[in-house]
């Protein structure tokens, strides 16, 4: 995945944040409901058990039981205990009769007061008028100890939600993410189709939107493998429609040299080298649009690579005694093409090197011309990456030419790529590098969509 496609948002961050916020948003909901209700269920609990306390006291005292204690006394003798639920029996003048052992001294109320009310001193209380006397009952409760109980009761429920809410906020990250994994699958198995061989089509979609995407990446491959047929078959024609006369040319030119005088030898031998030159041009262009090309991988040293490639005007330099394992004949064309390039730009020394810098092979070309600017590099560059090459609107200072776009596909093929450096030293024109597949390894490109195969040679001649 290039950098681009990593800084764009990602759809399992963007569903795991959204359910992140929108899981966040319910819980704070629920907590405030939960303990909303939790603490209006615990009210009225306490309410029902003050009623129900303050009912028993009532029934003892309408039954004339006698309430334990000594009459000098207004506190009913109780063992020691943690009283949650205090009771005041008051006279209806305000006198404190009798109370249990926690309930304040002082009456709840001097005057009578019936139902549910609260007490000073943060009590709720519960009153009723005894019958037939001049007194009331008051059952009560500490206002902390009802809030503390409320507070006890809403943090469990409360923590109970939350641990049941994130448990399945985890849970639905977790499927969103297993929901997700054929499109990530389908990503790792798009950069491996090639509509030119079957064995890499995608595989049979399980899901209605992957069966969209899949029926959509196959057809654009069919247009395209469409579009690199017939480029291919144009090209394999004219390639061949060329050839022939060619061929006639410079069997005319070889009689005319013989027959010719001195005057016109030199314009003889030009016109034949334009003729070679553009006879390797069409041999280049037959190696890559044969249709099913294979390649013939072996290595080869870089002293027997060059002798094959015989450029008038231009002296080849090797540098070390390196070798590349390649197709011969594909790299053959690259370099010749690039030999070209050099002699058409004004250079007359070219330097060639092999070497592996660990991971890919290198071979190095670098030439005596005027060179390149920045400028121009970077926009050579960026035409070879886009694939833009050159059109008739150019200008021919800005066009490609053949000779680096054929090296640059022939880099391809072998698994690598092509890039453009500044002159060294004592080579102050353009430097070309081709980076390749190492040794052993198994080439990744392909040549104008055709299938590469390693198998027989495949020849450049005639």
């Amino acid at each position: 995945m290039n950098t681009s496609a990593r800084a764009l948002p990602s759809l399992q961050r963007e569903l795991s944040r959204r359910l992140t916020l929108l899981s966040a948003g319910w819980l704070m909901a629920l907590v405030i409901v939960l303990a909303w209700g939790v603490k209006h269920e615990v009210d009225d609990l306490l309410d029902d058990a003050l009623r129900e306390a303050a009912e028993l006291i009532y029934g003892m005292v309408a039954l004339n039981a006698p309430l334990p204690g000594d009459a000098g006394s207004d506190i009913l003798p109780a063992p020691p205990h943690e009283e949650h639920i205090v009771w005041q029996i008051v006279h209806q003048d305000g006198r404190l009769l009798k109370r249990s052992h926690r309930a304040p001294s002082i009456p709840f109320f001097t005057e009578g007061r019936g139902g549910l009310s609260d007490g000073p001193t943060q009590w709720r209380v519960y009153g009723v008028h005894l019958p037939g006397q001049p007194t009331w009952l008051y059952v009560a409760q500490r206002g902390a100890e009802r809030l503390r109980s409320g507070h006890e009761a809403a943090g469990f429920v409360v923590l109970s939600a939350v641990v049941v809410s994130l448990f399945w906020a985890i849970v639905l990250r977790r499927r969103v993410a297993v929901t997700l994994r054929p499109l990530e699958e389908m990503a790792r198995q798009i950069p491996h189709y090639d509509p030119m061989r079957p064995a890499t089509s995608l595989p049979p979609a399980d899901r209605a939107e992957i069966a969209a995407i899949r029926g959509a990446v196959t057809e654009l491959g069919q247009r395209l493998a469409r579009r690199i047929e017939n480029e291919q078959a144009f090209a394999a024609h004219a390639a061949h429609a060329l050839r022939t006369p060619l061929a006639g040319m410079d069997a005319q030119l070889a009689l005319a040299e013989r027959e010719a005088g001195a005057d016109a030898m030199p314009r003889l031998a030009r016109t034949r080298a334009a003729v070679e030159r553009l006879k390797r041009v069409v041999q280049s262009l037959l190696a890559f649009f044969r249709p099913q090309a294979e390649m013939a991988l072996q290595t080869v040293a870089l002293a027997d690579l060059v002798a094959q490639l015989p450029v008038e005007g231009l002296q080849i330099e090797l540098e070390g005694e390196g070798s590349l394992y390649c197709d011969p004949n594909l790299m053959s064309a690259a370099v010749a093409n690039l030999m070209d390039n050099a002699l058409r730009h004004g250079a007359r020394r070219l330097r060639l090197s092999a070497e592996s810098d660990g991971e890919r092979q290198i071979l190095r070309l670098c030439d005596d011309g005027p060179g390149v600017s920045p400028e121009r590099r970077a926009q050579l560059l960026a035409q070879l990456r886009s694939g833009s090459g050159s059109t008739a609107a150019d200008a021919p200072a800005q066009a490609l030419g053949l000779g680096l776009s054929l090296a640059a596909l022939v880099a391809q093929a072998h698994g690598g790529d092509l890039d453009l450096a500044a002159g060294e030293p004592g080579w102050p024109g353009l430097q070309v590098i081709l980076r390749l597949w190492q040794h052993g390894e198994a080439p990744s490109g392909l040549v104008m969509g055709a299938p590469m195969q390693v198998t027989r040679p495949m020849e450049l001649g005639p």
